[in-house]
């Protein structure tokens, strides 16, 4: 008699444990969109991909972000597509949200903005968020935790050495050294090369600022590092391109390098990725280390 209370217990609470996931479950967002690449990875990070049922053009990680639907792009998501998808949230950076956010709202559609841009802590927080919103308030911690831990054996690694002089550029026009488009010092992209052991030559606070390529000669960077994920031009063009400048610095000692990875210019946890390219770029016996 004693044994079958003991099994009407624990069959009893394991009961209780299923409602209150089951009803748990039906809290959180069953369709989402995401309307910025890096959100779709902090997504996918937390192990809530599922969930993804559209995204903005030029989504490429994970691989399955390819296949899902288009709402259009970053800075102009088509409403009618959006509607057409009909989601529970629709999750969007705050530059985004400043933009267009209300005409998302006025559809009936609810929206959840988080900001990743400022600084590496915003991009943690960024992660928690979501994770909240969507039910992976466990992941979402471990995945912020093993991000720190990563990051700080980076830095233990770098916070020695003698920091280099880097010019980051993010943009310029095809197959020229015209609008040139260069990182500035109030964002996450200036904190990764800082843990890489680099110096911003831009002093500027802004995100991002657009240079001559004149002005390379008085910013006098040890290295350049061309973001070229859009793959706008061929490696070996990009380098006969900068060789224009063949008295600078960097291009003397022959030290400008490109990276086509994503991962430096999107805000998520694939910015470990892109700190340990910076890494292999800047202070490579550091890099070794790891």
């Amino acid at each position: 008699m004693k044994l079958s209370k003991n099994i009407f217990i624990s069959f009893f609470f394991l009961l209780l444990l299923t409602f209150n996931k089951v009803c748990a479950d039906d809290v959180y967002p069953k369709r989402v969109i995401s309307l910025s690449p890096s959100i779709t990875e902090i997504i996918y990070g937390i192990g809530a991909f599922d969930k993804v049922v559209g995204v903005t053009l030029y989504s490429d990680y994970p691989q399955e972000a390819k296949e899902l639907p288009k709402v259009g792009g970053w800075i102009n998501p088509n409403l009618e597509a959006l509607l057409e998808l009909d989601p529970d949230l629709v999750i969007m950076i705050s530059d985004q949200n400043k933009i267009f956010g209300e005409k998302i709202n006025e559809i009936g559609l609810k929206t959840l903005s988080v900001d990743s841009n400022t600084s590496i802590k915003h991009i943690q927080n960024s992660i928690i968020e979501i994770g909240k919103f969507l039910g992976k308030q466990e992941e979402a911690a471990e995945l912020v935790a093993k991000l720190r831990i990563e990051i700080s054996k980076i830095k233990n690694k770098t916070h020695s050495l003698e920091p280099k002089k880097i010019l980051c550029v993010i943009g310029r026009t095809p197959g020229s050294l015209n609008d040139i488009y260069v990182i500035g010092n109030t964002n996450y992209i200036n904190e990764m090369i800082k843990l890489s052991g680099g110096i911003n030559v831009i002093e500027k606070d802004r995100l991002a600022i657009k240079i001559t390529k004149e002005a390379i000669f008085s910013l006098d960077p040890d290295i350049i590092i061309e973001i070229n994920h859009a793959k706008t031009d061929r490696e070996s063009e990009i380098k006969e391109i900068w060789s224009e400048l063949k008295e600078a610095r960097a291009i003397k000692t022959n030290n400008v390098y490109i990276i086509s990875s994503t991962a430096i210019l999107h805000p998520s946890q694939r910015i470990l990725e892109g700190i340990k390219e910076l890494l292999r770029i800047i202070h490579p016996e550091a890099y070794s280390l790891l």
